[in-house]
C-alpha cells in the first residue's frame, strides 16, 4: 500500500479539459454573463487577446512576478474578494495559475491565509468557479490540486482539492510564441514530474500510465526537434505537460524538486532547469540502489521496475549508458548553463532547504546530506556547452 498524500488530501473533483488547436476559443463562451476576475501576467494578456471577449465589469490582477509569493496569493485573492467574481480565470505560465488558485481559495487575510496553507483551517466557502488557460507547455498546474508560492526564499505549497480547476483549456496554439530557452525549460519540467512520479513512493497503476505517456510523448521531441518545435511538436509537448500533471496530481514530486526550489530562489536557475540539473545527479543513484537503501514499502523490486521502465524509455541499452548518461544528452543538447562554476554557491543552505521540503517523501531510496551536497557541487561546478546535434534515437 503506497504512503498516504499529505494533508490536502481529500475527494477528487475532476477538471474538465478542452484540448486542442483552437480550443482557446472556448473561453469567451465560458466567461459570458459571469463576474471575472483573470489572473495574467501583462505579456500573456496581449499572446491571449483578452481584452476582445472579456465582460465590461471584469477586473485583472498582474501584480504577481515569475515564483510567486504568498503575499500576492493573498492580494490576488483581495481583489476577487473586492469584485464580487464568481469565476476566476488564469492564463500563462505556472506562476499565473498557481496565483490564480490562490485567488480562488484564500482568504484575504494574510493570517487566514497562512492558515489554509498549512492545512490548519478550511479553505472559505462558496469559493468562485476556476478556468485556467496554460500559455506554456510544463507545469501542468492545469490539472493538479497544488500551487507554488514563496515566503522568502522558501518555497510554500498550498494543497487541497479546492484549488484543482474546474474547466482546463490546453491549446498548443498558445505556446507557439515561447522562446527557445522558456520552451525547453518548460519541457525539462515535464520530463521531471514524469520520471519523479514513476519512481515514487506513491505511484499506482493510474499515475505510471500517465507518466509513461507524457514520457512517450515528450522525449522524442526533447530529442530531435530543431531549435524550436513545430506545430505538432508543441501539441505533443502539451499533451506531455498535461498527462505529467495529472501523474503528479496523483504522487507529488520527490528530490529533484525538493532541491530544485532553492535553486530557483537563491541563484535564480529556471525552475524546470534546476529539476533536470537534480536528476542528473539523483538517477544513479536510484538506478545502483540495493535493498538497504531502498524507503518505498512495496520493496526493492519495486524500484527496478521504475528504473526498467526508465531505461525503456530514455533508450539507456541503446545508447550504451546510464539513465544519468541519457539525462546529460538531453541536457546538452537543450539546456545553456550560465551556473556553471559556482564555488561560492550557499551549499549547506542549497541542502539544508532542499532535504526540509515535504517533497522528499517521495523518494524511494534514501539520500544522504552529503550525496545531496556533493550532487549540487557537481551539477553546479561542471557546465557544459550547449550542442545541437542533427541526428536522433527515436527510443520511447
Amino acid at each position: 500500500m503506497s504512503p498516504p498524500l499529505a494533508r490536502g488530501s481529500g475527494p477528487r473533483r475532476d477538471t474538465v479539459l478542452l484540448t486542442g488547436r483552437g480550443s482557446f476559443g472556448r473561453v469567451p463562451g465560458l466567461s459570458e454573463g459571469r463576474r471575472v476576475l483573470v489572473v495574467a501576467s501583462s505579456r500573456a494578456l496581449l499572446r491571449a487577446p483578452v481584452a476582445a471577449w472579456l465582460p465590461p465589469d471584469a477586473v485583472t490582477f498582474t501584480a504577481f512576478h515569475p515564483n510567486p509569493t504568498v503575499a500576492q496569493g493573498v492580494e490576488a485573492a483581495r481583489l476577487r474578494r473586492a469584485s464580487g467574481a464568481d469565476l476566476v480565470v488564469g492564463i500563462g505560465g505556472g506562476s499565473a495559475l498557481d496565483v490564480a488558485k490562490a485567488a480562488r481559495v484564500l482568504p484575504g487575510d494574510a493570517g487566514a491565509a497562512d492558515e489554509v496553507i498549512a492545512g490548519r483551517r478550511p479553505v472559505p466557502e462558496g469559493v468562485p468557479e476556476l478556468l485556467l488557460v496554460p500559455t506554456t507547455a510544463g507545469t501542468g498546474s492545469e490539472v493538479t490540486q497544488f500551487a507554488t508560492l514563496y515566503r522568502g526564499h522558501r518555497k510554500v505549497s498550498l494543497d487541497t482539492p479546492a484549488a484543482r480547476a474546474d474547466v482546463a483549456v490546453v491549446d498548443p496554439e498558445l505556446t507557439e510564441t515561447c522562446p527557445a530557452d522558456l520552451t525547453w525549460t518548460c519541457a525539462f519540467d515535464t520530463l521531471a514530474h514524469a520520471v519523479e512520479s514513476l519512481w515514487s513512493v506513491r505511484s499506482t497503476t493510474e499515475s505510471r500510465e500517465h507518466a509513461v505517456a507524457a514520457l512517450r510523448s515528450s522525449l522524442p521531441v526533447l530529442r530531435c526537434a530543431g531549435d524550436l518545435p513545430s506545430p505538432a511538436e508543441r501539441d505533443a509537448l502539451s499533451r506531455a505537460a498535461t498527462l505529467a500533471g495529472q501523474a503528479i496530481d496523483l504522487t507529488r514530486t520527490t528530490a529533484a524538486h525538493a532541491l530544485s526550489y532553492p535553486l530557483t530562489a537563491h541563484l535564480g536557475i529556471p525552475h524546470g532547469l534546476a529539476c533536470a540539473l537534480n536528476l542528473a545527479w539523483l538517477a544513479p543513484l536510484v538506478e545502483a540502489a540495493g535493498p538497504e537503501r531502498v524507503t518505498d514499502p512495496r520493496g526493492h523490486a519495486a524500484v527496478r521496475e521504475a528504473v526498467g521502465t526508465l531505461r525503456e524509455l530514455f533508450g539507456a541499452d541503446e545508447q550504451g549508458t546510464d539513465l544519468a548518461g541519457a539525462l546529460r544528452a538531453l541536457l546538452a543538447r537543450r539546456a545553456s548553463f550560465p551556473y556553471a562554476g559556482a564555488p561560492d554557491a550557499p551549499y549547506d543552505l542549497l541542502v539544508a532547504e532542499g532535504l526540509s521540503s515535504d517533497r522528499m517523501s517521495g523518494m524511494p531510496v534514501r539520500l544522504e546530506r552529503h550525496e545531496a551536497r556533493a550532487g549540487l557541487e557537481t551539477v553546479l561546478g561542471a557546465g557544459t556547452e550547449r550542442k545541437r546535434g542533427t541526428t536522433c534515437a527515436t527510443t520511447g
